[in-house]
């Protein structure tokens, strides 16, 4: 189901913009969860019913979420994951054990709500609303566990309505929604760390002082334990790209194989291993079998995805310097020698200017396209920018297509030690796979 065709089943067009409570507005460090709370009250308050992980963090959190659904669901619990934005359909929002809500329990869910909205005078804003989806849908399928991704920081993301759950967890923290969240790594910690539960354990990526200082603090004062992961204990193999998988040991469990590529997928994996563990000390049965084969088969679209080995195209979402960061040196530590193509768009309102310094060396050429979105930063403005500081061939296409074609014929044609790496913003991921889709098959 389109985005389009959801909106209209639960009469967003019914609500006036006025009343919106928009999660991206300035005024959402105000916001109010009455609207969300009122309405989860008309359906029955399903999401009480529920044992919820909550996951939060600025990079990380979804390949932490579908590794854990994967483990669990192998370990024969029925686990639905709620995450957020989409890439093709709506429907990724909502699966059970690996499997998509279907078009017509998603449109029988949205209509439900919809009913609801006509005896509510504030309504609640667009995230609310598939958020109370998810809990009435994953509450009458009666699942064992609910993974819920954090939309937006955490405190006051509409997914923390939930005040109790059987589990926090944090992953790594990075500058990111300023404008929102806050200009310091320590105020964005402080709203990450808004999920965790009074008297619930939380497991955190160890990370920068500042950032654990203030987890730990909030910690203390809702008397939670705090699990903290540990890199002492973590050791890695060697990568070959024939092979597939990388290969690691932390703490107990040696020669686990992850499917997920990425050193970043290391520090993952560290989260990962200790929530299980956490939930192995509440009583929860989860075999090694499980946590070995859910982290070798887990999939997860467009986050580190090898589109292709020859040539060697490498897809991934990341949209803040951060996690550009963590992605070149994955490709330096994997594929150490290559050159890279970069096929890049971007929204406005990310510090673009310094992921392109991190992507600048060994870069052959940069790809700049506008993604259809209005929130998408116009390519001639970047351009412009970003020949002051790059002196090397900068390519804008007429369509997404034409810029993957150039680039494709580009690699077909060159020393076999060149790559084509596209990242920038998750908006693009289906496009582009969509066209290698098509021209590797």
């Amino acid at each position: 189901m389109t985005w389009e065709e959801c909106m209209e089943a639960l009469g967003t067009s019914d609500i006036e913009e006025s009343t919106k409570h928009k999660p991206d507005s300035p005024s959402y460090m105000e916001r109010d969860f009455s609207p969300l709370k009122e309405l989860l009250r008309r359906l029955g308050n399903p999401e009480r019913s529920l044992r919820c992980i909550h996951v939060a963090g600025s990079n990380g959190k979804g390949s932490i979420c579908i590794s854990l659904q994967n483990i669990l669901s192998l370990a024969s619990y029925k686990t639905g994951l709620y995450i957020s934005p989409h890439l093709e359909r709506v429907n990724e929002r909502f699966t059970i054990d690996g499997k998509e809500i279907e078009d017509e329990k998603l449109l029988t869910y949205a209509k439900r709500i919809h009913e609801e909205l006509h005896f509510m005078e504030n309504k609640p804003n667009d995230f609310d609303l598939l958020t109370a989806l998810a809990f009435l849908y994953f509450n009458e399928e009666k699942v064992d566990f609910l993974i819920l991704e954090v939309g937006l920081g955490g405190r006051l993301d509409s997914t923390n309505v939930i005040e109790d759950k059987l589990l926090a967890i944090i992953a790594h923290i990075g500058l990111e929604h300023t404008a929102l969240l806050g200009k310091s790594l320590e105020k964005i910690a402080g709203e990450k760390a808004g999920i965790i539960a009074k008297n619930r354990p939380v497991v955190v990526l160890r990370q920068e002082k500042s950032v654990l200082e203030v987890i730990r603090k909030v910690a203390k004062e809702k008397e939670a334990k705090l699990i903290l992961t540990d890199s002492r204990h973590l050791h890695s193999s060697p990568f070959f790209l024939e092979n597939g998988y990388q290969y690691f040991s932390y703490r107990e469990r040696n020669d686990y194989a992850l499917s997920l590529l990425g050193d970043f997928q290391l520090d993952n994996a560290m989260v990962i291993c200790d929530a299980v563990d956490c939930l192995k000390a509440q009583g929860y049965k989860i075999s090694e079998e499980a946590v070995k084969l859910g982290l070798y088969s887990v999939e997860w679209k467009g986050r580190f995805e090898i589109l292709s080995k020859n040539p060697l195209i490498v897809l991934d979402g990341a949209h803040n310097p951060q996690a550009v960061t963590a992605l070149v040196r994955s490709i330096e530590m994997l594929f150490p020698g290559y050159k890279k193509r970069v096929f890049f768009s971007v929204m406005a309102d990310k510090n673009y200017m310094e992921m392109l310094r991190i992507l600048k060396n060994n870069s052959l050429s940069f790809t700049f396209f506008q993604v259809d979105d209005e929130r998408g930063l116009n390519v001639s403005t970047l351009k412009s920018q970003w020949e002051k500081e790059y002196d090397g061939e900068i390519f804008i296409p007429e369509s997404t297509e034409a810029g993957l074609d150039w680039n494709f014929e580009k690699l077909k044609n060159g020393d076999g030690n060149t790559l084509l790496l596209c990242l920038g913003s998750l908006y693009q991921v289906s496009g582009i796979r969509n066209y290698f889709k098509k021209v590797l098959a």
